[in-house]
């Protein structure tokens, strides 16, 4: 069982039949968009890697959005992600054998933990993840799939506040968002 919940989210994730780089190809394309004073990174790494190989791939992959920059993983996310007015820190985190994103509100200094081996839409870790980003946008398609995991089509999403965008080299990924009173994700890979 617990392979079938590893293998499941690979399967989604790699469904589709048209690259996300032979769809981003067909747009034109913002790579290093300005950065929102309301957004902010700060890198956490003592010593920053090298330039990464995939950069161009993880730029590429958030051209779709007018307002979107990606960050690399060690990097803590500085936005108002639930909307109350006060920017809130997004961590990605590895423990022991599980990851995860977490989410300190700033107003309550609660934190949210996504993942780490708990059920979040259809995934309950985020090893896959290669990179994140923040998306300001204010509206995005979301990829639907039947029951058996086939690409149904797609539908529109109203995005009320700043989305932390994870994805994965050459296959895709997502946003996690926060949408009538909760984290939700919203599936990009189609």
């Amino acid at each position: 069982m617990k392979q079938i919940i590893y293998i499941l989210p690979f399967l989604i994730l790699t469904a589709c039949g048209q690259s996300k780089s032979e769809r981003v190809s067909n747009r034109v394309s913002n790579t290093s968009p300005a950065p929102v004073p309301d957004t902010t990174a700060v890198n956490t790494q003592q010593n920053p890697a090298e330039e990464d190989p995939g950069e161009d791939y993880r730029n590429q992959a958030l051209s779709e959005f007018e307002k979107a920059r990606v960050y690399k993983l060690t990097d803590t996310l500085v936005a108002d992600y639930n909307g109350d007015g006060f920017s809130d820190k997004a961590f990605y985190q590895k423990e022991k054998e599980t990851s995860g994103i977490i989410i300190k509100h700033g107003k309550t200094n609660e934190e949210v933990r996504i993942g780490f081996g708990k059920p979040f839409a259809h995934f309950t870790e985020f090893g896959w993840v290669d990179y994140w980003g923040i998306v300001e946008d204010k509206e995005t398609s979301e990829a639907t799939f039947t029951e058996e995991g086939d690409i149904l089509g797609s539908k529109d999403i109203k995005l009320q506040n700043p989305s932390i965008a994870l994805g994965a080299n050459e296959i895709g990924g997502g946003l996690i968002t926060f949408l009538n009173g909760k984290y939700v994700w919203i599936h990009q890979t189609c």
